[in-house]
């Protein structure tokens, strides 16, 4: 059995070819019975676009829904948010350092060379939509 990862949300628009649905993304905090007391709670309502294609009955908008995803897409994501990221970040300063660049011009590399490498996955964004691919489930 593959792992998944699902979210509940609702049907927020339908188009000719997607439906999007609104998930909400909430921290283990938002949860907590104290998270009045604090600011660590941390909410953020977000929009999910789904293939028709993909879907077996017709949705309306204000359906409450499940979408699902593969959990290793899950790690996919991770590794092209977060890993690659902070593996350019760390190369780019050690051999900027090794080459004898101070500390600030080494962080400035560093930090310019991850927003190149976002240029370059919002460039790939419809080859990286194809390996990312939502569902709904009943």
């Amino acid at each position: 059995m593959t792992d998944i990862a699902e979210h509940k949300g609702i049907v927020i628009e339908i188009t000719d070819d997607l439906v999007r649905v609104k998930i909400e993304s909430a921290s283990a905090c938002a949860s907590c019975h104290a998270k009045g007391l604090c600011s660590m709670s941390d909410k953020t309502d977000k929009i999910i676009d789904v293939k028709r294609t993909l879907l077996q009955k017709e949705y309306h908008v204000g359906d409450e829904v499940t979408v699902v995803a593969s959990s290793g897409k899950g790690l996919l994501a991770v590794v092209f948010a977060y890993i690659i990221p902070a593996l350019v970040v760390v190369a780019a300063i050690a051999v900027m350092l090794a080459v004898g660049a101070s500390e600030l011009v080494a962080s400035v590399v560093a930090i310019a060379l991850v927003a190149v490498y976002y240029f370059i996955i919002y460039l790939f964004r419809s080859k990286l939509n194809k390996k990312f691919v939502f569902s709904i489930v009943e």
